[in-house]
């Protein structure tokens, strides 16, 4: 072989390498992207399940102080008829 082929083969040798490193530091890139989008992913699945949960409390509070308001108001039309 010439020098100038056992350059040329050195040289496709040393990018072959170097495209190879690449290619595992990109792959564990990516894993460590892919747990963290998950990790963000459980954050989100668990805040919306707290929401959920909160919505359904909210709704109770809001069902039981309106009963109350009815009650109070037809007890104060009941003895407003009263007094008439």
């Amino acid at each position: 072989m010439s020098p100038l082929e056992t350059a040329l083969v050195v040289l496709v040798i040393i990018w072959t390498i170097i495209f190879a490193l690449l290619a595992v530091a990109m792959v564990v890139l990516l894993l460590g992207l892919k747990k963290a989008l998950d990790k963000i992913n459980n954050i989100l699945t668990q805040g919306e399940d707290m929401a959920r949960g909160l919505g359904a409390v909210g709704k109770v509070t809001a069902g039981g102080l309106a009963g109350l308001l009815v009650k109070t108001a037809a007890e104060k039309l009941k003895s407003s008829s009263r007094k008439h």
